[in-house]
């Protein structure tokens, strides 16, 4: 028998020992006094993470050796909120203009009180083109790189290596870019757009390169620009489209060109949209996806390929929550509530994440993307994908022929690498053949392709128009 086996046998007998010798027992020992707080953990939005929908997420967990029996969340000063503690936890609310504070608290039964809390801002802080760049400080607007249709919004200019301001448009909330047209969203909810935007988006101008705002029923809180085509997301949940319509792409119910921004039928609380070459993609605020348009490599989603236009919008099928949404040339990519990304649509290049490419690639129906499991952002464009991790790694797949996933090489990757020599990052937007990423220390970084400038000031190695690892963009 061990030692502490004997000792418990021995208990009775010395109580026993005890009364008969007209000796009290010695009291029991009280339980040590709970001063462990509950553990609370923030697992979205990141720390300083831009939040492109017009819904706050929150995703995170709670945890404590004695049970939480409380749990309540606040968003931006307003008085707490309670909600049922578990193990895993969801929450949603709606964001404000610029930086939001998130703040959730849990106690236990002992009244200990433990907190968690994350500061990001609604809206989208860079944009990429074909071969310009976009990014925000302070709400001050800075363009650089490619200026041939006008959509570095400074009239006269020509390629600019640089980042310079945008004078006249001040705070912006979020920066949208098309392949050669750029538009902002300002905190007042008024939308101005300039450079080769689709018919129809703004009235007739002199010079495209003129900011010119665009007229709309309500404030504008997201948007989204194609090369022929564009959509308007009002606060209401409602979209409006606008531009060429060829394949159905404005959601109009026919394939007739629309010149003025008009609304889609059928779509109401939505929070986020996307678009392609010739299709829409919307997220409603209940994860509901819907796209229309063009389906010939797949990208509605729907299980099919064909060459009909598809002039409605449809439900996406077997997809779960999603809470983020972004489009490439002909590919989605759809972030679930749970931190994983699906894709579906054109995959000649690996752009799906699922580990094949080129007859194998494409697939017409929601596949995952693999290795990434805590995304909290996801942006898309011509033929790659990205997601930014919770713990701020960034993830890239699809075609690299021009070093725009950043890691090192030029060769396809049609399953996620991890982007190299970029530190924790906050936000990422891709363009057509390069890309912009900021870290959460504050820093803009750009790789890929920079025939037009459109890394800014950085310069890529002696002999080369590309850097395959991110430079540093440096503003004046």
């Amino acid at each position: 028998m061990s030692p502490r086996a004997t000792l418990r046998a021995a208990s009775p007998l010395l109580a026993l020992c005890a009364l008969a010798c007209g000796h009290e027992p010695p009291p029991p020992v009280p339980p040590a006094p709970d001063t462990q707080a509950p553990h609370v953990r923030l697992l979205s939005p990141a720390e300083g993470q831009d939040v492109a929908a017009f819904q706050v997420h929150v995703r995170g967990a709670l945890d404590d050796d004695q049970g939480v029996v409380r749990a309540s969340w606040s968003l931006n000063g307003a008085p707490p909120v309670d909600f049922t503690p578990a193990a895993t936890f969801t929450l949603e609310g709606l964001p404000l203009s610029g930086t939001n504070h998130l703040r959730v608290e849990a106690v236990d039964a002992a009244g200990n009180t433990g907190m968690a809390e994350v500061r990001f801002r609604w809206g989208t802080s860079l944009a990429a083109g074909l071969s310009h760049s976009a990014a925000l400080r302070d709400g001050q607007l800075f363009t650089w790189g490619g200026n041939d249709s006008g959509q570095l919004g400074r009239p006269d200019a020509g390629n600019t290596p640089h980042p310079l301001p945008v004078p006249g448009l001040a705070p912006v909330r979020a920066v949208v870019a098309g392949p050669s047209s750029t538009l902002v969203l300002l905190e007042e909810g008024g939308a101005w757009a300039w450079g080769a935007l689709p018919r129809g988006l703004v009235p007739a101008r002199k010079e495209p390169s003129t900011p010119t705002r665009v007229e709309s029923p309500g404030p504008v809180v997201d948007a989204a620009l194609g090369a022929s085509h564009a959509l308007l997301l009002l606060a209401d949940g409602t979209v409006l489209a606008v531009g060429s319509n060829t394949k159905g792409q404005l959601g109009l119910g026919s394939t007739a060109p629309v010149e003025a921004p008009t609304r889609v039928p059928g779509l109401s609380d939505i929070v986020r949209v996307a678009v392609g070459t010739a299709h829409s993609v919307a997220l409603r605020r209940d994860g509901t996806v819907f796209t229309w348009g063009d389906n010939g490599d797949g990208q509605l989603g729907n299980g099919e390929l064909d060459a009909t236009p598809h002039p409605e919008p449809l439900e996406v099928a077997h997809l779960g929550r999603v809470v983020n949404i972004a489009t490439g040339r002909g590919h989605v990519l759809a972030l679930g509530a749970d931190g994983r990304v699906r894709a579906w649509g054109l995959g000649m290049s690996g752009q799906l994440g699922h580990g094949k490419s080129g007859m194998l690639g494409s697939r017409a129906q929601p596949v995952d993307v693999l290795d990434v499991t805590d995304a909290v952002a996801v942006s898309a464009l011509n033929n790659v994908g990205f997601a930014l991790s919770a713990s701020g790694t960034l993830w890239a797949w699809g075609q690299n022929s021009n070093a725009q996933l950043g890691d090192g090489s030029l060769a396809e990757r049609p399953r996620p690498i991890q982007v190299r020599g970029l530190g924790p990052a906050r936000a990422v937007a891709a363009g057509s053949l390069h890309t912009l990423a900021c870290t959460r220390d504050g820093d803009c970084l750009a790789w890929g392709a920079n025939h037009d400038g459109q890394l800014g000031a950085s310069t890529p190695s002696e002999g080369s128009p590309r850097s395959p690892t991110p430079l540093p963009v440096v503003f004046p």
